[in-house]
């Protein structure tokens, strides 16, 4: 497991503890970012709202204890910048930098170099800030730095302005047990598709609501993906544009939309059976709308003012667990890329294809795949290297991809072996569609090297689900025997199994190019 995923995981679960304190959840929050940048000193400072003067909370360093519990100004220093611009900043050379507070390095007689400071900002609003300074290894601060320390900085945000939240809350016990609840259960969840339906299922469940929606934004559209309704009722349509019904004016307006009787509104547009009032909660972060929570009830005049601003706290801790699944499927994603040519690796096969046929089969779908292999690929490592071989595979992946990218996915299974998956797609359109990239891939020369332009030609094999397979493995054996059976019969040529599971080659040796 790479480093910053086992840190992104111990810091979840700390956040998610309920056995832990807010000051020992900030305490382990700064132990584990500061794993990540080797630094001579870290120190997390807390707003003191009132005072307007920031409190060194955490110190880490050569001179930690002179330094907790001493406030500055928020007027003063680089640090108060920060806090009062609420800007990130990098300073190479504080002595260079006119805001720099010499006070602190006098009273603890530490030498500061350079300084990352970013402010902790949780719903728009400032609750701290993180310094960083002086790098062990001399070197100054870069923007990846910066990006790294952001990204669990939010998370320390969070849980200070969750633990204010309790505090100033309290007599709203029933609703903080939800945010609590959905915290601990939402939080860590890094699936999709688990996670918007755990939260549309706690949210429904604990307030009794007749349904709970989440949608995600994609351009102007809202996609419902997290569903739970009280007696399993679908909903008419889980494509919502912007201004189209409540859901697309809260998208409009990225504003909460609050009906208490639809037959009222004209606005409303019929979802699930039984509805008599909705809200609509918009999920953002940092301005930017990632999605909605639409929720209805089946009796008029049903939503309080409390539970809106709590289903609007619940939206933002939302937001926080869909840019967290975010940035996980984005380093699970990078997992399953193949650097040459990128193109899925073998990996993709053993998971995410399986997903995509059973979905597809679900619904009724076929999905059909293609194997193929470069034909005589070995003359072209032996005649030049290796690294020509490479730059061949990565020409043969770009041309492939100009007429995959629309209607399938590619997959370098290994060495010369390609795959490409094509939903949607039945036998006999597979089978077409890889003659024609048989055609395309031979049709023109590759440029090899500076002064060598070589041909390349491949064997094809075709199979499809249901027709031909049963399952993903069969859907893979089938077309990798029919691929086989080509280089068999002298190569360059396209082969399937046909439904009653007899191979069939597409072209006699005088028709292939």
């Amino acid at each position: 497991m790479r480093p910053e995923f086992k840190i992104f995981s111990r810091i979840i679960k700390a956040i998610n503890s309920p056995s832990k304190g807010i000051d020992e959840v900030l305490h382990i929050i700064m132990v584990n970012i500061s794993e990540l940048i080797q630094a001579e000193a870290w120190s997390l400072f807390i707003l003191d709202e009132e005072k307007r003067e920031l409190v060194f909370h955490e110190v880490f360093g050569e001179k930690a204890e002179k330094l907790k519990g001493m406030r500055i100004p928020m007027d003063k220093g680089i640090v108060g910048w920060v806090a009062t611009n609420k800007k990130p900043v990098i300073v190479d050379d504080v002595y260079k930098d006119k805001r720099f507070f010499k006070e602190v390095d006098k009273k603890s007689r530490f030498k500061t170099k350079s300084i990352l400071a970013v402010p902790m900002i949780s719903r728009g609003k400032l609750v701290g800030v993180v310094e960083v300074i002086n790098k062990k290894d001399g070197k100054p601060f870069t923007k990846g730095d910066l990006e790294i320390i952001k990204t669990y900085v939010e998370q320390a945000a969070l849980a200070l302005e969750n633990a204010n939240l309790l505090k100033n809350l309290k007599q709203k016990i029933d609703y903080l047990t939800l945010l609590s609840r959905i915290n601990r259960n939402i939080t860590s969840i890094l699936d999709f598709k688990l996670l918007l339906n755990r939260s549309a299922e706690i949210i429904r469940k604990t307030f009794g609501y007749h349904y709970v929606c989440i949608g995600l934004k994609r351009g102007k559209k809202v996609i419902l993906q997290g569903f739970s309704t009280a007696e399993g009722l679908p909903p008419r349509r889980t494509v919502i544009y912007e201004g189209e019904g409540i859901v697309g004016e809260a998208i409009r307006l990225k504003k909460p939309v609050v009906v208490q009787d639809v037959s009222k509104e004209t606005r409303y547009l019929p979802g699930i059976e039984g509805t008599l009032s909705e809200m609509v909660i918009p999920i953002k972060k940092k301005g930017q709308l990632l999605g909605i929570i639409d929720i209805g009830n089946n009796y008029s005049d049903s939503f309080k003012n409390e539970e809106i601003e709590v289903i609007t706290q619940v939206s933002h801790q939302l937001a926080v667990a869909i840019e967290n699944a975010k940035l996980y499927e984005k380093i699970k994603e990078s997992t399953l890329r193949d650097d040459l040519t990128g193109f899925y690796n073998s990996r993709y096969t053993e998971g995410p294809l399986k997903d995509l046929v059973n979905e597809a089969v679900k619904e009724g779908h076929p999905v059909s795949l293609i194997f193929l292999d470069l034909d005589h690929f070995k003359w072209v490592n032996d005649s030049f290297d290796h690294l020509v071989g490479s730059y061949t595979l990565r020409l043969v992946a770009n041309r492939l991809k100009r007429y995959i990218k629309d209607v399938g996915i590619g997959v370098r299974y290994g060495g010369d072996e390609y795959m490409i998956i094509l939903p949607g797609m039945n036998l006999k359109e597979a089978v077409e569609f890889a003659e024609f990239l048989r055609k395309k891939l031979n049709g023109r020369r590759f440029k090899i090297s500076k002064n060598t332009r070589y041909r390349i030609s491949a064997s094809f094999g075709v199979s499809s689900m249901p027709e031909v397979a049963g399952s993903v493995e069969e859907l893979i054996r089938t077309a990798d025997i029919a691929m086989y059976k080509v280089k068999e019969l002298g190569r360059n040529n396209t082969a399937y199994f046909d439904k009653e599971r007899r191979i069939r080659l597409v072209n006699d040796w005088k028709d292939r190019i």
